[in-house]
């Protein structure tokens, strides 16, 4: 009886043991890797011809970096993602603060979204109206990676060059950073299992 006991306990600690080494293991390759991250190199990239690039609202910088952009010539169309129904490209650009000749038919504001997935299927559509195959996807570090999954997975013909933005007080000395880092790595793993295991795509939005 002792011997049943005894194994039942040892197949029971490998159960939860493993799982969460295994947990650990991708929470320390996730985090190093948002540390990691950095700015593509435009001068680069830019001889490629890529004239777009989309803003995933939601935190500090990004907006602004998708109008530096702009203003720099190194795009030509913005998509802004995910902005609220209140809020016009007028209340944008008093925020970014500067001046800019780009007429404001080359940045695009869309307000459909609500979540990563929604970002994809509306970038989908702005992507396919200006015939872009290579844009920016601009968002914040810790977002990158289930961004740049949702988006590799709605729209698999378009490449997504990652352009990743460092969030105001956002450093390992902060409390924030922490926890924002273990709820995104979660949300992570279940964007992963969803689309890598689950049998049933996310339906599209009707025209």
């Amino acid at each position: 009886m002792l011997k049943l006991i005894k194994k039942i306990l040892i197949l029971l600690g490998l159960t939860i043991t493993i799982p969460m080494g295994l947990w650990f293991c991708g929470f320390v390759f996730f985090t190093s890797s948002i540390l990691l991250m950095s700015a593509p190199n435009l001068e680069k990239e830019n001889q490629k011809g890529i004239q777009g690039a989309i803003v995933l609202t939601g935190g500090t910088n990004r907006i602004s970096k998708g109008l530096d952009l702009l203003v720099d010539k190194k795009i030509e169309y913005l998509l802004v993602s995910g902005v609220h129904k209140n809020v016009n490209i007028k209340d944008i650009m008093k925020l970014w603060g500067k001046e800019m000749d780009t007429p404001p038919c080359c940045i695009t504001l869309g307000r459909e979204a609500e979540n990563t997935i929604g970002n994809a299927l509306e970038a989908k559509k702005w992507l396919e109206i200006n015939n872009l195959s290579e844009v920016y996807l601009i968002t914040a570090n810790y977002h990158m990676p289930r961004a740049l999954l949702e988006f590799n997975h709605h729209i698999p013909d378009v490449k997504n060059i990652p352009y990743p933005i460092q969030p105001e007080n956002f450093d390992v000395r902060q409390p924030v950073f922490w926890r924002t880092d273990f709820i995104e790595y979660n949300k992570l793993l279940v964007a992963i299992y969803r689309i890598k295991i689950g049998t049933k795509p996310i339906p599209q939005p009707s025209e």
